[in-house]
Order: structure tokens, then C-alpha cells, then sequence
């Protein structure tokens, strides 16, 4: 009888997630612009297209039995004189047959109809062209133009990682060109059913106006190791095409790396212990006292991120509040919210951390529009206008924040932690993130916090941002947003 063998125990490891817990979780979003310019090209094209049936049918017949007699010829097919006569001058015309003593033989033309392998014949013709096209100047591949919204006129211009070569792009599309001349050609000649195949590309080309275009960034990390956020376009392009720039994806993985900080540049200790006075009571199991256990608290948000219910009111937020899935979560816990307000809210305020290019996309704007649409939607008497966007910022905020809320008030002292980032609709709800690296000394910053609606933790929330908020100042007066907060 073998010994029955008792199961080890095992000390709870150091690491974040455990390997079988593991995922991808989404991190940040961001819009950065994509220079481009036009460039007029002159080319040519082979344009094929098909014959008629009735000549392609005399052409393959001929083709087949060379010196075919014209009686047989129309026998074959069943053909009158007349309508013989009707299909030979439709094949003598362009010089595709020919008779020779009372007897049909293709010409030297006619024969190059039938391409090798192929059994129909196509007409085969070269056309000169002169035309416009968009490229973009890291990876020469096409890019369509569209004009740029006032805020998207901010956002930040992707750097190239070798800012020299854009000087030559001019020589190197002609190649590019022939590279993507399918994709060039189906915008160029849409509607047009001949099939067309480069057949020369003058290499000179004549630069035209300089264009951006924004590309949609999300980042992304595996639970595990947090601050390693890798990149995703797929929101810009499919990957096959993403896979024909790969100098944008470089570009933007620079980009992405520049965002790199280190947990005591941003003092997220004191950030963390922000969240902890907002809601001390669902985060009790993850409060030493050193403060909050931010790995066990990651570990348990990236399980259970949820949606809020009327017996769950404040919930768990792992990535930016812009997430798409994160503005949903925010909507739903507007929405309970709302519905035991006493109050119609008129303000939105909104803390920014410290954290290079926070709120760098349209996704900001976007958020505020929903939110203040929603709040309207609930109290008629209000009108959206008479809601008003206010961002707390220290220092100088970057043109696309200023251009996202209706108001900024800003201060040369950091009188909130610098990671922590609060959305705060008074009475209403409160959202709170940390944006610091995790599991790691240094790395992009993970956001990690929480939302909720719950009246309590709402109130914690907004006297915590109402005792900072007279520091700050708009266009070098006090700010009295305190006065009518409510209405």
C-alpha cells in the first residue's frame, strides 16, 4: 500500500498576480497626431478588361484552330452571313485577326490578348496619370486626410525616432508607391471594374501641404507586471496594415515609454492614503498600517472589477477613467447616483495628476459631454450649458486639457498628491485614482482606485477637493467656485 502523500504548503509568493490569475489588462488611452503631406505623382497604369463575348468567343476559336475558313467559322457558332460579317469587323478593326486566302489567323496583336496560363483574352492598355495622394512621413505608406477638430489641433505630435529621414521622403515614394499601388489605386479609381496593374512611376514628385492625423493609442499590461504596458493601434488600423509601418508603431512605443516615472517622483504613498479617508471602509482589508496594501488591492480589483448595484455602491477601478469600458462603469454609477441626489448638480470638477500627458485624447471631452448630458437628462429644469467643467491643475496644463473643460483653475503649489487623480460631481459621486507604477520602483504609471456613489464617501470626497479648491486660480483672480455648488 503506497503512502499517501499530503499536500505542501506554500507560502504566498511576492508577485501581484499569480501565474493562473494572469491577464491583460487595459491601462491608458491616447490620441497623438501622425505628420503627414501630399504628394502629386505622376505614374501609369496597365488597365485590363475583358472583350466582348461574341469576339472573345471567335478569338479563342481562332486561337484554337489556326486558318479556320469563315464558312466554318460561322457553322460553328450558327451565325447568319450578316451577324458573321458583324462579329469579323469587330475582330479587323482593332487588328486582332486577319485573313489570309479566304481563311482567319490571329495577328501578332490578337495572340497577345491570350496571356500565359489563360485562356480568355483581355485588352491590354497603358494610361498616363497625375494625381494627389496623402502619406504619412515615418512610414511613407498612404494616409487619407480629414480635417482636425479645435481640440485635436493640440494634441501631442508623435516624434520620429529618426527625425532626419523625413527630409527624404521624396525619394523613397516612388518605391512605397508601387509597394501599396492596390490600396492607392481602389481610393484613386473607385467605381472603375478594369483591373489595373503600375506600370511606371516617374521618380520625381511634387510635395504638397503638410497634414496630421490623429492615431488612437490604448496601452495595455499583463496583471503580473503592470508598469510594462506594451501598445495596441488596433483602434487606428487592422494589424496586417499596422504591420506595413512598423516606424509608427516604434514612434509610438517611445511615446508611451517617455510616460515612464517613479513611484517617489509622484509621492503615491500619500496619493494611496488619499483613497484610503475617501472610503475607509471598502478598503479596510487592505489598510496596514503603513497604509493601503496596494499589490493585494491591484490583485483583488484586476478579479473583481464589477458594475455598480444599489447594494454595491462604491467599485473597484483598474485603468483610466477615459477606457471606453471605464466610462461605462462611470455612466452606471452616475446614473444610481442621480437617482438619490437632493440636489441639482451644476459643477464638475476634475483633479489632474501629475503624470505626463494625462487627458492627451478627445476621450476627455468626450466623458464630460456624456456626463453632462446624463445629469441634464435627469433634471429637466437644467440645461447643459448651465453645467460647468472645472479641472484643478498645478502648473501649466497642456492646451488639449484646456481645451477639454469649460474652466481651469491652476496653482504653482501642489496642494493635492501628484498621482491622484478625482473626478467629483457633488453629490452625486466621486472617482479616485492613483496613477503611480506598481510592482516596481519604476515604469508607466497604473491607474488604480475607485468610484462610487455612495452618499458618505461622495460627501469625504467632496470636502477633501472643497478645502484645496480656493488656492486655485483662474486668469490670476481667486476663484469663488465654491459659491453655488449646488442649486
Amino acid at each position: 500500500m503506497g503512502t499517501l502523500r499530503r499536500p505542501l504548503l506554500r507560502l504566498k509568493g511576492d508577485e501581484l498576480v499569480p501565474p493562473e490569475e494572469d491577464r491583460r489588462v487595459g491601462l491608458e488611452i491616447f490620441d497623438v497626431l501622425l505628420p503627414c503631406r501630399t504628394y502629386e505623382v505622376k505614374y501609369k497604369v496597365a488597365s485590363l478588361g475583358q472583350v466582348s463575348p461574341t469576339l472573345e468567343f471567335l478569338l479563342r476559336l481562332v486561337k484554337s484552330a489556326p486558318g479556320i475558313s469563315d464558312a466554318d467559322a460561322a457553322s460553328f457558332f450558327g451565325y447568319s452571313p450578316s451577324e458573321m460579317t458583324y462579329v469579323l469587323e469587330e475582330a479587323f478593326g482593332p487588328g486582332y485577326l486577319e485573313r489570309k486566302a479566304g481563311r482567319l489567323w490571329l495577328t501578332t496583336s490578337g495572340d497577345s490578348l491570350f496571356r500565359e496560363g489563360e485562356k480568355e483574352p483581355t485588352i491590354y492598355t497603358v494610361e498616363s496619370r497625375r494625381r494627389s495622394f496623402g502619406f504619412d512621413l515615418m512610414a511613407i505608406a498612404p494616409q487619407g486626410r480629414r480635417w482636425l477638430e479645435p481640440l485635436e489641433r493640440f494634441l501631442p505630435e508623435l516624434a520620429s525616432e529618426d527625425p532626419a529621414g523625413t527630409g527624404r521622403v521624396a525619394e523613397r515614394l516612388p518605391g512605397r508607391f508601387r509597394q501599396f499601388f492596390r490600396e492607392l489605386a481602389n481610393q484613386a479609381d473607385r467605381g472603375k471594374l478594369e483591373k489595373r496593374d503600375i506600370y511606371s512611376i516617374d521618380p520625381v514628385v511634387v510635395p504638397g501641404e503638410r497634414f496630421q492625423i490623429p492615431i488612437r493609442v490604448l496601452t495595455y499590461a499583463q496583471a503580473s507586471n503592470p508598469s510594462a504596458a506594451e501598445i495596441d493601434l488596433s483602434l487606428w488600423r487592422p494589424d496586417h496594415e499596422i504591420a506595413d509601418r512598423p516606424e509608427i508603431e516604434r514612434a509610438v512605443a517611445l511615446f508611451v515609454k517617455d510616460q515612464q516615472t517613479s513611484v517617489n517622483q509622484l509621492d503615491a504613498a500619500s496619493a494611496y492614503q488619499a483613497l484610503i479617508e475617501f472610503a475607509p471602509e471598502f478598503l479596510k482589508d487592505f489598510t496596514t498600517r503603513s497604509g493601503l496594501s496596494e499589490g493585494r488591492y491591484w490583485r483583488e480589483s484586476v478579479s473583481r472589477t464589477g458594475e455598480p448595484r444599489t447594494d454595491r455602491k462604491t467599485i473597484p477601478i483598474v485603468g483610466s477613467l477615459l477606457l471606453p469600458e471605464n466610462i461605462e462603469r462611470l455612466q452606471a454609477v452616475l446614473g444610481y447616483g442621480l437617482r438619490i441626489a437632493t440636489e441639482t448638480p451644476v459643477d464638475v470638477f476634475a483633479v489632474a495628476p501629475q503624470t505626463r500627458r494625462w487627458g492627451a485624447t478627445t476621450q476627455q471631452r468626450d466623458m464630460l459631454t456624456l456626463i453632462q448630458e446624463k445629469v441634464a437628462g435627469a433634471f429637466p429644469i437644467l440645461e447643459r450649458s448651465e453645467m460647468k467643467t472645472t479641472c484643478l491643475y498645478a502648473g501649466k496644463p497642456a492646451p488639449y486639457t484646456q481645451n477639454a473643460f469649460d474652466e481651469i483653475l491652476s496653482s504653482h503649489v501642489e496642494y493635492f498628491p501628484k498621482a491622484l487623480e478625482i473626478l467629483l460631481i457633488p453629490g452625486v459621486l466621486v472617482a479616485a485614482l492613483v496613477h503611480a507604477p506598481l510592482g516596481s520602483p519604476t515604469g508607466n504609471p497604473v491607474p488604480l482606485g475607485l468610484a462610487s456613489f455612495d452618499p458618505v464617501v461622495v460627501d469625504r470626497g467632496y470636502q477633501y477637493v472643497m478645502e484645496r479648491l480656493e488656492r486655485y486660480q483662474n486668469n490670476g483672480a481667486a476663484s469663488n467656485a465654491t459659491s453655488g455648488v449646488f442649486r
